[in-house]
């Protein structure tokens, strides 16, 4: 998809996941994710990476 950086609300919307289960699996470092101040931000490609076992080629190649 895009390659910026997107928060928890958008994150939660895309996995159909809730934001509690989000925040938990970040404490619990499941997810990647990136600190910008108090913020918590993740990368869509590293999230696809993780959690849903597609690999940065596979995204590549959709774009």
């Amino acid at each position: 998809m895009d390659n910026c950086l997107i928060d928890i609300n958008e994150l939660s919307r895309r996995l159909s996941i809730a934001k509690g289960t989000l925040y938990n699996w970040v404490s619990q470092g499941k997810l990647p994710f990136k600190k910008i101040g108090r913020c918590v931000r993740f990368d869509w490609d590293e999230i696809e990476e993780k959690l849903l076992g597609r690999s940065t080629m596979d995204t590549a190649s959709r774009r």
